[in-house]
């Protein structure tokens, strides 16, 4: 029998049950194919799924695989800064600086503790690759949202996760969308949506729409908030270096606060940081038959 440990946390939040839903596999001596952890993923039936092992370089602490529901992903911002809570949630310091090995490359995540079961994390995301979306396929992802025009033009970030982003002019537009997901992957493809308005000099409402996982909309998007604050400074309506507060995750029920960063040199993107709370909020075990696999 395979006995797996894993722990629960609630991401970009300072309130437990809210923000975003992690599981987080600890690091085992039984090897894990990568069909055992898809099915375990979808067994968990969150946004992400972590499975940590051991780091392969010696400048990690861990390395970690990340699973959506369907697919393994290079990158995503909420199980990072999950799994750095739970790495530093045992050491005695109360501020822990760790480096996380992911697909995508290694992430610096530091994590500081505010007593029992709450934490606070920073991470340093990869850089994306940003290209403009054709205004054909444009067209289509607005129609489909309801939406007449993006005040930015819809582009494409890609940094482990493809991400477009439309900008509404009123965050009421955002918070009325209705998604039609068949049509909206249709109009999408793989890349996942992001539908957002300023609702003040450095804040905003998001919604993040994820047609084909099984976890239709994120309640809180790592991955999605660095970008987008980096797509705010490369248009002019952010000042570089400048934290942006993300409101996201109310259509759904669990309410989550991000928080992003982006530096922008002549309209080349030098450094994203990505924070927010994170609340352990439980564990348990899943028990399966021994199936001898090999990673």
């Amino acid at each position: 029998m395979l006995s797996l440990s894993y722990d629960l946390a609630d991401v970009f939040t300072d309130v437990f049950l809210g923000g975003n839903q992690l599981a987080v596999f600890a690091e085992t001596t039984a090897p894990l194919d990568a069909g055992l952890m898809q099915a375990i993923a979808l067994e968990m039936n969150l946004s992400e799924t972590v499975f940590i092992l051991p780091a392969q370089g010696h400048t990690a602490d861990a390395r970690v695989r990340l699973y959506s529901t369907v697919t393994e992903v290079d990158f995503a911002g909420h199980p990072l800064l999950g799994t750095a809570a739970i790495l530093a949630r045992d050491r005695a310091e109360d501020e822990v600086a760790l480096r996380i090995e992911t697909n995508a490359g290694i992430v610096p995540v530091s994590v500081r503790r505010h007593g029992g079961e709450r934490f606070t994390g920073w991470m340093d995301q990869p850089l994306p690759d940003v290209q403009s979306v054709p205004g054909e396929q444009a067209e289509r992802i607005l129609d489909v949202l309801g939406l007449k025009s993006s005040v930015l033009p819809v582009t494409r970030y890609d940094a482990g996760i493809p991400h477009l982003y439309v900008m509404a002019d009123d965050p009421g537009a955002v918070r009325g969308i209705v998604p039609a997901f068949p049509a909206l992957g249709e109009a999408a493809g793989t890349s996942r949506i992001n539908v957002f308005a300023l609702t003040g000099p450095s804040s905003a409402v998001t919604r993040m729409f994820s047609p084909y996982d099984r976890v239709p909309e994120d309640p809180a998007c790592g991955s999605a908030a660095g970008p987008l604050a980096a797509h705010l400074v490369r248009h002019g309506r952010l000042a570089s270096g400048t934290r942006i507060t993300l409101s996201q995750g109310d259509a759904v029920g669990r309410p989550s606060t991000l928080y992003a960063e982006a530096a922008v040199e002549s309209d080349r993107i030098t450094s994203i940081r990505v924070g927010g709370g994170v609340c352990l909020v439980g564990s348990g075990q899943l028990r399966l038959p021994d199936r001898g696999s090999t990673s």
